[in-house]
């Protein structure tokens, strides 16, 4: 069903890439685990109401934990390596 893709290039600016850098790996975890909460809440309200405000947090959100994701992943690849 999923196929493995080329490396997906940063949707996210390199303002969030650089604030995402600077925090300690083990904060970027309990992060990833808040932020993935908070997409199902905005989320679950956007289905409720369509509201689009909720929804556009949750993009925001997503596009952060898409950053913090991606460098957990490049730490986790350069320990491994």
């Amino acid at each position: 069903m999923f196929k493995k893709k080329s490396i997906w290039d940063k949707p996210f600016s390199e303002k969030i890439a650089k604030r995402v850098r600077k925090i300690h790996t083990t904060e970027l975890e309990m992060w990833i685990e808040q932020a993935t909460y908070e997409l199902g809440r905005c989320m679950s309200i956007y289905s409720r109401n369509h509201d689009v405000a909720a929804l556009e947090e949750a993009l925001t959100g997503a596009e952060a934990l898409h950053a913090v994701v991606n460098e957990l992943y490049a730490r986790t690849n350069k320990t491994t390596v």
